[in-house]
């Protein structure tokens, strides 16, 4: 996996519960079309900081850049989600899907392995595609919505 800080603009991100499902989720997109640098696999703490959702581990700029995202966007609170679910020992999924037809086939396959909480990150916008299914994870008050 290549380091820096993960890349969501036109990508479709989505949790699973299990290195199973992750695995499943995996083959059911290789068989829709989605392989190589389409498909990132996330997980641990390390993909959790390279999320870097409310700009901890980037310092000070990288902390006012967040708190102008979470000012200006409401979706930028997905993004600690997916944070979260990575430091529980979940796996997140980004699957590279510009265009409608391939976002649907991306949320098919994920779908039929059992992601949840799924959203698409435009250029411009943030799709809900899916909620949260299960326990709810450890979030200060302050993000839940």
């Amino acid at each position: 996996m290549t380091p820096g800080r993960v890349a969501t603009t036109n990508r479709l991100l989505a949790v699973l519960d299990s290195d199973e499902a992750a695995a499943a989720a995996v083959d059911a997109l290789a068989a829709e079309g989605f392989a190589g640098d389409a498909v990132q696999v996330l997980r641990g703490d390390r993909d959790a900081d390279r999320i870097d959702s409310l700009g901890n581990v980037g310092g000070t700029w990288a902390r006012a850049r967040r708190l102008l995202s979470f000012t200006l966007a409401d979706q930028a609170v997905d993004l600690a989600v997916y944070v979260a679910a990575l430091r529980d020992g979940r796996t997140v999924l980004s699957v590279l899907a510009p265009g409608d037809a391939a976002r649907e086939r991306a949320r098919r396959a994920l779908a039929g392995a059992g992601a949840h909480f799924m959203n698409f990150f435009g250029r411009f916008a943030t799709v809900d595609v899916a909620p949260w299914r299960g326990a709810e994870l450890p979030l200060p008050p302050w993000l839940r919505r």
